[in-house]
């Protein structure tokens, strides 16, 4: 097997153990493991120095996750950035979605899921746990309870279905035979009927709402 990685990848978390484990699910996925840290203040200068693809950020007692995502996206070439979520509040969900995570994953998934997120995310996809989708919802504001499934189109619960699958709307284009620009037409009704943004807030609604199953 070649020396050389694919990827290079910088592991953050106060936990040692805990930086071992993820270091041993990226190595399999091709990454050089390039920087470790026990602390956030110098992921994002870790991330700049190495020129990582990837940051996997845990938990940290000198400075907020939402904080560290935006300093390594300020970076010339920002990295994708995965957060393993501990128990935090709401408002915090928020605001690493608005600082462009990658992905956010519960802090306490199985190795498996973790291996497939990285590589949904290093594809270019917007990762956000099932689980933390229920609590993104109550940093949406309050949810419009008459809309149902009937309220959307059988292709709007299509591409809904599929975009909870994590496709981008050039994937959804394709696995339906329609344009982008119809996709994107189809994302304005869904949002604008769920009362949403964008697509976690969509996605958050919908689940709450029971549209996904």
């Amino acid at each position: 097997m070649s020396s050389e990685r694919e990827h290079r990848a910088v592991v953050a978390d106060d936990v040692a153990l805990v930086r071992l484990g993820i270091s041993a699910v990226l190595e399999p996925l091709g990454f050089d493991v390039a920087a470790e840290s026990s602390l956030g203040r110098p992921v994002p200068r870790l991330a700049e120095e190495t020129r990582a693809d990837l940051v996997v950020l845990g938990s940290f007692p000198d400075l907020p996750l939402a904080e560290i995502v935006k300093r390594c996206k300020q970076q010339p070439y920002p990295p994708r950035v995965l957060v393993l979520v501990p128990r935090t509040h709401r408002d915090e969900l928020g605001a690493l979605l608005s600082y462009d995570a990658n992905g956010l994953v519960v802090r306490s998934l199985p190795t498996e899921e973790l291996a497939l997120s990285v590589e949904r995310v290093m594809k270019g996809e917007r990762v956000v746990a099932p689980a933390l989708l229920s609590t993104l919802v109550g940093a949406m504001g309050p949810v419009n309870d008459d809309v149902d499934e009937s309220s959307l189109t059988v292709r709007e619960r299509e591409v809904l279905a599929l975009l909870a699958e994590g496709n981008s709307n050039r994937e959804i284009a394709s696995s339906l035979y329609v344009s982008l620009p119809t996709v994107k037409t189809h994302l304005a009704h869904i949002y604008a009927k769920l009362g949403a943004k964008n697509r976690n807030e969509a996605l958050g609604r919908a689940v709450a709402l029971g549209l996904l199953g």
